[in-house]
C-alpha cells in the first residue's frame, strides 16, 4: 500500500520518446512541447500560422524543465478567438527561436535546434472572420450553415460559428451535406 505502480510500457511508448520544445503563433507567439511525431500535426491542431523548433530533446521529463523556463518569457496558452480571425504574424520566430538559447537549462543546451527553419501553415478559410461564435451542440440540437473553412480544430461557417471539433470528442454527430 502506499506504492505505486509504474506503467513502463506506456512511459516507453509516450515519455521516453523524442519530444519536441517550440514556439508558434497562434494568437501570440507561445512555446510548447510535443512528441517529434507529432510536428508538425500539433502545430496544425492548434492553429498556428507559424512554428519553429528550439530544441530536440530524448524524453518529456526534458522537453517539460525547458517548457517551465520558456513559459517566463512567453506564453503557453491560445486564445482561441484571435487564433481565428490572426492570419499573419509580424514576429520573426527564428529570432525569438535565438533568444532561447540562453534561458534554456544547461542540461538541454547541447539540443538546442541552432539551423531549424519557421514553417508558416496556411489553412483553407475561404472568407475572413470577424467576431467568431462558438458552438455549442449539447445546447443547440440543429445547426445549419455554409462551411467556409478550417483552422486547426475548428470547423469555420459563413455566419462566424465555429465548431470545435476537439471538445466535442466523444459527442455524436450528424453532417449532412447538400
Amino acid at each position: 500500500m502506499g506504492i505505486q505502480d509504474r506503467d513502463l510500457d506506456y512511459e516507453r511508448k509516450i515519455q521516453l520518446q523524442p519530444h519536441s520544445v517550440y514556439l508558434s503563433f497562434t494568437s501570440d507567439v507561445k512555446v510548447g512541447v510535443t512528441r517529434k511525431s507529432q510536428v508538425p500535426t500539433r502545430w496544425i491542431d492548434q492553429g498556428a500560422i507559424e512554428a519553429i523548433e528550439i530544441a530536440e530533446l530524448p524524453n518529456r521529463y526534458l522537453a517539460g524543465i525547458c517548457e517551465i523556463e520558456l513559459k517566463k518569457y512567453f506564453k503557453d496558452k491560445t486564445n482561441w478567438r484571435t487564433m481565428l480571425t490572426t492570419n499573419k504574424s509580424n514576429v520573426d520566430l527564428s529570432i525569438k527561436k535565438n533568444e532561447c538559447y540562453s534561458i534554456l537549462p544547461e542540461e538541454a543546451k547541447n539540443y538546442f535546434l541552432s539551423k531549424s527553419k519557421t514553417l508558416k501553415i496556411n489553412y483553407p478559410i475561404s472568407d475572413e472572420i470577424i467576431t467568431p461564435k462558438s458552438l455549442n451542440i449539447k445546447k443547440m440540437k440543429n445547426f445549419s450553415g455554409k462551411l467556409i473553412g478550417i483552422k486547426g480544430q475548428y470547423l469555420i461557417f459563413e455566419d462566424s460559428t465555429v465548431f470545435n471539433v476537439r471538445s466535442n470528442e466523444g459527442l455524436v454527430v450528424g453532417i449532412k451535406i447538400d
